[in-house]
């Protein structure tokens, strides 16, 4: 009765904001081509007799968190296929980068009817949703089918433990086909308890991001770095992961620093590489040069260098003198810093932080990263570090110290998870 109530509201919803989906379709090209596997059409063909493992990962921050896992599940696992959906088109550009994946293909809507169908198609023999996933239709259909749904990486912020407590009845069954809850701390764990999961489906791993930051690009990725974007010369600021709001900030930041730092230059890449020409538009209105990262013609010689493709950020890090992580001054909740912790890069980041409340807590407690309080301390931090340079070896050591003290929590999910992945007896 809960799941009939819950797909007739979902369908009201999507009747009452059919306008605003049909305007964002037509104006933003992120949605196009995605239609028809969202109805659950169009989805990868798998072999007879195949019964791949399926995980799910929703965004960028997902698909990347998810890459340890998914080579260590090829490794053990290499008769059967993996499959990966995302949600967004980015992550899907992350996703089918994958040398280990088999297919990928977008989540469906989570009506019925639509999960039935890539259920059936797909002949899956377990879902691993990576974070906090919630899909109340397809872990019903899961669970009617002996579908094995585990959550990993678990993530419950106290803001959305707040909300899900209201309707903790209703969240009790809508959470009761997932078998395991592999959370990324003990806090995350003790608030997914209070929601009503028996003790022994909850486990606290770590979070699977740590593991993730210390593994470097591969030698072939970073010639293939090197052919695009030689060593720029002089101080490298990287702004990583920005959104709408902030590039204004950090390019008038940069403008004023270059009074006394005239050789320091910027490679700015934004969150969605597909806001690449409105960003593009700011730098250019504040009268400093850019080149975007897709045209390079051959060593960067600008001010300010504008990354309009994915996949690119990790590697990028190793230019960089300093980095500032964005989606943290606005309240978007931060993105994430792990990335130049781990590489040994001074970072800043700004107050809105609570997707990685427990790292930026280390962070802090060894005086391994910068918090800003708001924008206007953004000028003053980025004036000490590049005046200090012992200051920015100091910080990054710290950093990188922090993150590899944390890993492990590959091989701990992997072991927690193995039982469901082992055939029966």
């Amino acid at each position: 009765m809960i799941h009939a109530l819950y797909t007739l509201l979902l369908l009201v919803l999507m009747v009452i904001t059919l306008p605003w989906w049909i305007f964002r379709y037509l104006r933003t090209p992120k949605y196009r081509g995605t239609i028809r596997q969202r109805f659950g059409l169009d989805l990868p063909q798998i072999a007879d007799g195949a019964t791949p493992i399926w995980i799910h990962a929703v965004s960028v921050g997902e698909v990347m968190a998810a890459q340890g896992l998914i080579r260590a599940l090829h490794a053990r696992h290499p008769t059967h296929p993996l499959l990966l959906s995302t949600v967004t088109k980015t992550g899907q550009q992350i996703a089918r980068s994958l040398p280990e994946i088999h297919a990928t293909f977008y989540l469906p809507l989570d009506l019925p009817w639509s999960v039935n169908r890539v259920l059936a198609q797909l002949r899956p023999r377990i879902l691993i949703v990576m974070e906090t996933e919630l899909w109340p239709n397809l872990f019903w259909q899961c669970q009617l089918r002996r579908l094995p749904v585990l959550l990993v990486n678990g993530r419950l912020s106290p803001r959305s433990f707040r909300h899900y407590r209201l309707f903790r009845r209703v969240m009790e069954r809508f959470l009761q086909p997932v078998r395991l809850f592999v959370m990324q701390s003990a806090a995350d764990a003790e608030r997914m308890l209070a929601l009503g999961p028996a003790p022994e489906r909850v486990i606290n791993c770590g979070n699977l991001k740590y593991d993730q930051a210390l593994q470097p690009p591969s030698p072939a990725q970073q010639h293939e770095l090197e052919q695009r974007l030689p060593t720029p010369e002089g101080l490298i600021w990287l702004a990583a992961s920005t959104h709408p709001g902030e590039e204004e900030i950090i390019i008038a930041t940069l403008r004023a620093l270059r009074k006394a730092w005239p050789t320091l230059r910027l490679i700015l890449v934004p969150r969605h590489p597909e806001r690449a020409a409105a960003v593009a538009a700011l730098v250019h209105n504040s009268a400093l040069t850019c080149t975007l990262f897709s045209q390079l013609p051959g060593p960067w010689q600008g001010e300010v260098l504008l990354v309009d493709q994915v996949g690119w950020l990790t590697r990028l890090y190793r230019h960089a003198h300093i980095a500032f992580v964005g989606g943290s001054l606005i309240p978007h909740g931060g993105q994430n810093m792990l990335e130049p912790a781990s590489q040994g890069i001074p970072t800043l980041f700004g107050p809105h932080t609570v997707n990685f409340r427990d790292a930026v807590r280390q962070l802090l407690e060894q005086d391994a990263a910068i918090a800003l309080t708001d924008s206007t301390e953004l000028y003053p931090a980025m004036q000490r570090l590049l005046a200090d340079p012992l200051l920015r070896q100091t910080l990054g050591e710290r950093a990188k110290a922090v993150v590899s003290s944390n890993a492990g929590a590959l091989q701990r999910t992997l072991q927690t998870i193995q039982p469901f992945l082992d055939p029966p007896p």
